[in-house]
């Protein structure tokens, strides 16, 4: 009966891996798409959401890009606020905050 709650756990896993992978690749194609406000609402989903996937480092990592974009194109407020909205959800998720503990 272990195996059975083993491989229905793995498979559930599995299961939430590949979700999240799917959301990721479209909030790619949107972002592709110039969906701009879509690709940022799926990022912001699984940068909060889904903190210490693999899928929340590469969507931290695409609103970083889209950040920076905004911030050469002269939308200093919008990248502010993409670039503390990061920050704070970091901080949060208390990861960079032991980090910075540990420097100190």
């Amino acid at each position: 009966m272990a195996s059975y709650g083993i491989h229905w756990r793995e498979r559930q896993t599995n299961a939430i891996h590949r979700s999240l992978d799917h959301l990721l690749a479209m909030a790619h194609r949107y972002r592709k798409e110039s969906n701009l406000r879509q690709a940022m609402e799926m990022y912001w989903m699984l940068l909060e959401d889904h903190s210490g996937t693999e899928q929340s480092l590469e969507a931290q990592e695409s609103l970083l890009e889209l950040a920076e974009s905004y911030e050469r194109d002269e939308w200093r407020h919008t990248a502010r606020a993409v670039y503390e909205r990061i920050v704070s959800t970091a901080l949060q998720s208390d990861v960079l905050s032991q980090e910075i503990g540990a420097a100190a």
